[in-house]
């Protein structure tokens, strides 16, 4: 007997007492599967041929009394094209559920109602088991297959000489003439149980196997929503990320952007102050150094009349002295109003020392002056003007706190250590420095100039008390920043 049919149903259908959602029983049929269903298929047909025609074979002896290989009457060709029916009606058992019932249920008729096998119940019987969902489809179906069988392996059973009974001929395969017992029933029900597991077994098997593979691609299915989830949650991480990223450097574009207009609001309120301050300047010092010059031409005048040279002189240098004055004020007034940190207009440095020094005596402040600088290698210009600057506010320093006494100036540098200014002077006296009109921050200027540069400044008396030292030392070139 050929094994039962393991392919799947065409189309989905309702099965009675089922949910919708476990009517389909399959997936989709490939190519694979519909030549395998047809193999299956031709496999029933053939297989229900020969067993119907065994079943024919031993019909006919039984049934008329005939001796074996005698002709078949009309009842044996019934039941043989029964079968046959039977079995090409198997063929459409997998369009649906309720095709698979329906061809099981005609499929266990011939075997109850005729003399022939049982052969299509059983493969009925295995793919109703395989692919109805429905258990109460499982037991009707398996109790119809179990009745037709029984009732065709009793009706086989009771032949009792050689040649009209299957099941007796193999009892006694001998082939001795003569009468046999008919078999017992609980033979019949042995048999009949032997061939309804074998088919029942092969079915559970096949349904086991059907599941596996239908959890597996379940399992399959879900695995691959699973990774496509995760690469959706990555490529949301992704996003998610550029978009904090550009958020981020949208927030850093508008801190910088709220920089600058707090920077530039800045440098308009100091702008503002800075012209302020430089026509407050302007306007008082520039009074009163043009009244000093021009008292200076009357005096000079006044000395040429009287023929005094050495107030016409006086006269001549405190002129000079204004004119400059008025210079180097136009100049930082143009630092002012720029907020630059040098001038343009300022072109001293450290070569116009001399003639500093030369103002400084004609002033009437003796100086000893020491200048040795090596310009092998060339002098940041920047540099160079904030040494004469330096060198300026000292002397300065030095003829306010101790006028008319010698003071010392000693210059040196080059480009290896750099250029140190020094200033020596006597400590005057309580009272003249008392009535000194100073500030204090003359000496503040100088170290902030020299930081400004890179440098360092030191002022201080002498251990004795009785000498004032200063000292500025600068780089030959301005620090990188």
């Amino acid at each position: 007997m050929p094994a039962p049919s393991t392919d799947p149903p065409n189309r989905p259908a309702t099965p009675l007492g089922t949910p919708p959602a476990a009517t389909n029983s399959t997936a989709p049929l490939g190519n694979s599967s519909r030549a395998r269903r047809r193999a299956t298929n031709v496999a029933i047909i053939v297989g229900t041929i020969f067993s119907a025609s065994l079943a024919a074979a031993y019909v006919t002896p039984r049934m008329d009394g005939a001796a074996p290989g005698g002709s078949g009457n009309a009842l044996s060709v019934t039941a043989f094209l029964a079968s046959i029916a039977a079995a090409a009606g198997l063929c459409w058992r997998l369009r649906s559920t309720t095709a698979l019932l329906v061809t099981a249920a005609l499929a266990c008729l011939p075997g109850l109602a005729l003399p022939t096998d049982s052969l299509p119940a059983l493969i009925a019987m295995a793919s109703v088991i395989v692919w109805h969902p429905d258990v109460r489809a499982h037991v009707a179906i398996s109790a119809a297959a179990t009745l037709a069988t029984f009732v065709a392996v009793w009706r086989d059973s009771r032949g009792t000489r050689d040649g009209t009974s299957f099941w007796n001929s193999i009892e006694h395969p001998d082939g001795s003439s003569g009468s046999w017992p008919a078999m017992p029933w609980w033979q019949v029900a042995l048999i009949t149980a032997l061939l309804v597991g074998l088919f029942v077994g092969v079915a559970l098997v096949r349904r086991s196997r059907r599941d596996a593979s239908r959890a597996a691609a379940v399992a399959h299915h879900e695995r691959a929503h699973a990774q496509q989830a995760q690469a959706q949650a990555r490529q949301s991480d992704v996003r998610a990320q550029h978009a904090v990223r550009q958020a981020d450097e949208a927030r850093a574009r508008a801190q910088q952007t709220q920089a600058q207009v707090h920077d530039l609001g800045r440098q308009m309120a100091e702008k503002d102050e800075r012209e302020a301050l430089a026509r407050e300047v302007h306007d008082v010092l520039g009074h009163r150094l043009s009244l000093l010059s021009m008292q200076a031409n009357a005096l000079e005048i006044e000395a040429q009349e009287a023929g005094s040279r050495d107030v016409e002189d006086r006269a001549r240098q405190i002129q000079e002295g204004a004119a400059g004055s008025m210079t180097d004020l136009r100049s930082l007034l143009a630092m002012l109003r720029t907020g630059a940190t040098d001038a343009s207009a300022d072109h001293h440095d450290l070569a116009d020392i001399a003639d500093l020094v030369r103002e400084c005596i004609d002033a009437g402040t003796p100086v000893s002056s020491n200048v040795f600088v090596d310009q092998s290698h060339p002098l940041d210009p920047v540099i160079s003007r904030s040494a004469y600057r330096i060198t300026t506010e000292l002397l300065t320093n030095a003829r306010k706190h101790a006028p008319g006494s010698l003071v010392q100036l000693d210059i040196r540098g080059d480009a290896r250590g750099g250029i140190t200014i020094s200033t020596t002077n006597p400590l005057p006296d309580v009272a003249r420095a008392a009535r000194s009109d100073g500030s204090g921050t003359g000496l503040t200027g100088v170290a902030r100039r020299a930081q400004d540069v890179g440098g360092s400044f030191w002022a201080g008396p002498s251990p004795d008390g009785r000498r004032f030292t200063a000292s500025a030392t600068l780089p030959w070139t301005m620090p990188r920043v």
